[in-house]
Parts: C-alpha cells; structure tokens; sequence
C-alpha cells in the first residue's frame, strides 16, 4: 500500500482560517468598538450615540455626521447594522443599513475597504427643512416638503468620488410663499475631490435652475436661477425672479 502523502497547509487553508478567525471577531466584538472607530477612521466626520449590539448585528440611538460647510453636526435618528459575510472575501467589510427618526427614513449597503468606500442600493427620504442644514444659501428659502435620495451606486476614496446619484424634492413648499412650488430634481455626480451637481425643475410654477459642487475644504457652492411663471408671480411674492448661491 503506497504512503499517503503528507499533508501541506496551502495559502487556502490560512485564507479560510482568516475569515474565520474574522467572522468570529465581528460576531463577539461589541458594538462600542466600531462606535470608536468609526470617529477614528473617518475624521471625526461620522460617530454614533449609544451603540449596543455586537460589530456584527447592533443599533445606536443616534448616527451623528459632520461635513465641511456645515454649522454643526446632522443628527439622523437611530440607526441599525448587520454585516455581509459574502463581503469578507472581497476583503472589504460590508453592511446592510436602517436608518430611522427625526423624520428620515433610510436603507442602503455600505461596504468599506482599505481606503475606499461605496454606498450601494441606497434611498434615503427627510423633511426638506434639511436642506437648510445641507447648504446654507437655502435657509433663507425655509424650504418645506421631502427630499428624497437615491443611488445604485457611489464610490469614495481620499481624492474622489465616482458614481452618480439623484436627488429630488417632492410637494416642494417654501415659508416664503403660500402656494407649492412644484417638485425639483439635482442630478449629482461623483468627481476628483468631490461632488458636482445640477438641478432642474420637474413641474410647478417656479422654475428653479443651477449647478453647484462639494468638496472638503469649502462644503457646498451652488449658482442658480429661480424664475415664476407669467400667470403664478402674484402668488409667489418674492420667489418671483431671484438668484441662488454666491
């Protein structure tokens, strides 16, 4: 009877007992540990509130985001977690989102790399009072109505963006005005160092139209046009013809 041969640890065998090992690691860690290191890896620019759960499966009471241009912190409501395993072989971490409260309501995938990050089957919806937070030469409109957020899509690393998104604004109201104004649509891009956007008017009286970006250093810049039609300037007061931006 021939000798078996001996057996041999392959690259396989260490990458198996990796993921494992891995698994194991996301599966037991607490929940606090990615409420550190979430701060840590990405600048302070995002953080949670309370987390309980594990670094695999948990929920935190509040996710908190801060960004260039803003006068303070976003607070969006609680949010849940659960990791992708089938993402572990990619070597990337993956995590299917929930996101509830302070009126928004959202859902996507979010898988992170080594130095990169994408957002994937995302949809998010919030009062559009938000926009006044987002950009700032919106605030004197006291915009009212949802905005709505959807991307297949988006891929970020430290010096782009790429993907496309669409950004739209639904019942579109404002505390300027006592008529609705129609509904809008930003069409937004990703970029070297940022984001480009363009916004268009979907219906209404008010025609609204402008380009704008995002970038680290300044936040958001956006130039556009708002113009009433003909028949509707009267109930449009000071909406009637006036520019957006600086």
């Amino acid at each position: 009877m021939a000798d078996r041969a001996p057996f041999r640890l392959r690259w396989r065998h260490y990458l198996l007992a990796l993921l494992a090992y891995l698994t194991l690691l996301l599966a037991w860690a607490p929940a606090s540990l990615l409420a550190w290191a979430l701060p840590h890896f990405t600048r302070q620019a995002v953080s949670l509130e309370q987390a309980t759960g594990s670094v695999w499966r948990g929920q935190a009471a509040a996710l908190r985001v801060r960004a260039a241009g803003l006068p303070g912190d976003l607070q969006l409501g609680r949010v849940s977690w659960t990791v992708r395993p089938l993402d572990l072989f990619a070597a990337r971490l993956g995590y299917r989102l929930h996101l509830a409260g302070a009126g928004i309501h959202a859902q996507g995938v979010l898988r992170a790399g080594a130095n990169s990050a994408e957002l994937l089957e995302a949809r998010i919806e919030m009062p559009a009072r938000r926009l006044a937070q987002l950009a700032p030469d919106f605030a004197w409109w006291q915009p009212g109505g949802r905005l709505v957020l959807t991307a297949d899509r988006m891929a970020f690393n430290p010096t782009e963006a790429r993907g496309e998104a669409a950004l739209r604004w639904l019942d579109a109201a404002s505390g300027r005005s006592q008529s609705r104004l129609g509904s809008y649509r930003a069409d937004i891009e990703g970029v070297e160092r940022g984001l480009r956007f363009t916004l268009s008017t979907e219906s209404g009286p008010l025609s609204l139209q402008g380009q704008g970006n995002w970038d680290r250093k300044r936040g958001v810049v956006f130039n556009g046009v708002a113009r009433a039609a003909a028949d509707s300037r009267a109930e449009l007061g000071g909406l009637r013809a006036i520019r957006i931006g600086s």
